[in-house]
């Protein structure tokens, strides 16, 4: 699958040593869950301004996030609820696609 190849590489980008990880929403993931869908620990590729929204497929709004977050946080842009706590995703200044994600207290 194309999808989880792509993951397990940006995977070894961002993470280049890691087995395991927290995401933004402090859910674990793991790297041997990459594919297994059944897995709580299954990480996803997430675009951070969704397609639909007209967020663009660039690493610069792609986010590795745990499969239940990223169930959570849908097509919810620019702000959204995971794991109980509230997120919003602000574009870097000087960036056309390029977004950080802030929790709110």
């Amino acid at each position: 699958d194309m999808a989880n190849h792509n993951l397990i590489y940006l995977w070894e980008q961002i993470y280049p040593h890691a087995n395991e990880v927290i995401d933004y929403a402090g859910r674990r993931m793991l790297k041997s869950a990459i594919g297994n869908q059944q897995s709580q620990y299954c990480p996803t590729i997430d675009h951070i301004r969704p397609l639909s929204l007209g967020g663009k497929d660039t690493l610069a709004n792609i986010i590795i996030c745990n499969r239940i977050t990223n169930e959570e946080k849908a097509d919810s842009f620019p702000n959204w609820s995971a794991n109980g706590q509230r997120f919003q995703a602000k574009r870097v200044r000087g960036t056309s696609d390029e977004y950080d994600i802030y929790q709110l207290d």
